[in-house]
């Protein structure tokens, strides 16, 4: 029997690298363990500091943030400090199957998260199906396929904010939604298997992408059923509900089995995780308010009498200078962009590219940052006196590219090992809010993958790879140049037979 596919690929939404190993080796994920065992695999790295906006951008173009132009599902929209969601327009740098494609390479691409629709492809693509955080209504290539997908196998249960249905949301579940949720996890897998075997079927493809969501929303709302050093761990609440994340990923085991079943042996198959989850302790809700108190002129004591001023002061300026196209923002030398929790995004109001910047490139600029880094790292819990603050990143060190400017310029990348319900350093004094009740597991950097193949050699030495790598390796296979990209083919993958 010819095999229906040259490639496969199966993207595990955030499925989490240590998760799977420890279930590999413990038997519950046979199908891994044994793609482990006759293939090669290792740590997929993605971007720095930034979660799946990013991390699925750069799969799907091979180029680094800086080069594709997207870190969050908003963008900071130029000369202005406004934060509209990114569209499809805001992309710089086009989804690697297009090349392939239009070299006449058959392509078949469903539910890549974060990734524009590719019309006129030799092929199809189905998109903002079943995804966490889609960026459209169910969209596809030939347009007609969108209503066929939605009348036999129906629309999303988890992820549609406009709906009633929103479960994977931002903040927690309640005890009331658990068994709803995971049994909606469950159909979700059971659906995208079957709309994937079905296409798969047809055959003759050169490349045949699917990606499924559940363990991304698993993790997002069960972490702390399976953590028990989290402060929501409830005992008595895992022995009623079990471990939703491992079973999850047991059923996603499941289906790969099925459709690794529908492909021959000489079908190149590349499964990966593009990041990893892990307690969602973040210093999010702190970060602007820190900021305000390290530009404060007055001394720690006086802080939180000063910044109440302050803030209704900039509630009397947002209203007006909204009125005249000004933000709040044209007051301060740094501020908060909107990020995922991973990590606190900022941005530098410089001069020459905010419409009311202030500092100075160069020199100046240099001397703000370093400072500006160093009293973040001086952050403390003042309960533990431990650090809240693992690193701070800059944007133009991390990448290189002529997007640089649409990403913020520093990251703060929080501790994890700990919630963070107070900060304190001798700047900015002592703060305490009340924090969101947000979801309790989030991401952490990179993934994983495993790859086998003809000619493809067992290694138990990992062989890691970046995210930018996956679609170099996926051209050179298919004998396809694939010009301005970052990432470079994956060489225990790229083997030919004699």
């Amino acid at each position: 029997m010819v095999s229906p596919a040259k490639i496969l690929v199966i993207g595990l939404d955030s499925a989490d690298p240590n998760l799977l190993l420890k279930w590999c080796d413990s038997g519950d994920l046979p199908v891994l363990q044994s793609l482990r065992e006759k293939g090669v695999g290792g740590k997929l790295t993605s971007p720095p500091a930034m979660g799946d906006d990013a991390t699925w951008a750069s799969f799907y173009t091979a180029v680094s943030p800086a080069r594709h132009g997207r870190y969050f599902w908003k963008y900071l929209q130029s000369g202005s400090y406004m934060m509209p969601h990114f569209r499809d327009e805001h992309l710089k740098h086009e989804p690697f199957w297009n090349l392939l494609s239009r070299a006449g390479r058959k392509v078949g691409i469903i539910d890549v998260p974060k990734c524009p629709l590719s019309r006129n492809l030799n092929g199809f693509q189905l998109a903002d199906w079943l995804v966490h955080g889609r960026d459209h209504n169910t969209c596809s290539w030939p347009p007609d396929l969108t209503s066929t997908i939605l009348t036999c196998f129906g629309d999303d249960r988890t992820d549609r904010p406009e709906s009633a249905e929103y479960l994977c949301r931002m903040d927690a579940l309640s005890e009331d939604e658990y068994e709803v949720f995971f049994q909606r996890l469950l159909d979700s897998i059971e659906r995208k298997l079957a709309v994937t075997a079905q296409f798969l079927g047809h055959g003759d493809w050169d490349l045949f992408v699917t990606v499924f969501k559940e363990s991304h929303c698993a993790g997002h709302q069960f972490w702390h059923l399976l953590d028990e050093l989290h402060p929501r761990y409830n005992a008595a609440l895992t022995r009623k509900f079990g471990n939703p994340i491992k079973r999850v990923y047991q059923a996603l085991d499941t289906a790969i089995g099925k459709l690794l079943a529908l492909v021959g042996p000489e079908t190149r198959v590349i499964i990966f995780s593009d990041l990893g989850m892990g307690p969602n302790y973040t210093g999010e809700p702190f970060l602007d308010e820190i900021l305000l108190r390290l530009e404060s002129p007055v001394s720690p004591r006086w802080q939180t009498l000063y910044q109440t001023g302050r803030r209704l002061m900039q509630k009397i300026r947002a209203r007006l200078f909204r009125n005249h196209g000004l933000y709040p923002q044209a007051h301060r030398y740094a501020f908060q962009l909107d990020h995922n929790e991973i990590s606190g995004a900022i941005r530098v109001n410089l001069k020459g590219r905010e419409p009311a910047g202030c500092i100075r490139p160069g020199k100046e600029l240099e001397e703000f940052c370093a400072s500006l880094s160093r009293d973040l790292l001086d952050l403390i819990d003042p309960d533990t006196g431990n650090p809240i603050v693992d690193q701070v990143l800059r944007t133009e060190v991390l990448f290189d590219g002529e997007q640089q400017n649409c990403l913020p310029d520093l990251f703060v990348v929080w501790r994890r090992d700990a919630p963070i319900t107070a900060v304190a350093s001798p700047k900015i004094g002592e703060l305490r809010i009340r924090a969101p009740q947000y979801r309790t597991g989030n991401h952490v950097v990179d993934g994983i993958y495993f790859g086998y193949g003809p000619s493809v050699t067992a290694e138990k030495q990992p062989c890691p790879a970046s995210i930018m790598d996956i679609g170099p390796t996926i051209a050179a296979l298919l004998n396809t140049p694939l010009p301005d990209t970052e990432g470079k083919p994956i060489a225990a993958l790229c083997v030919r037979q004699a």
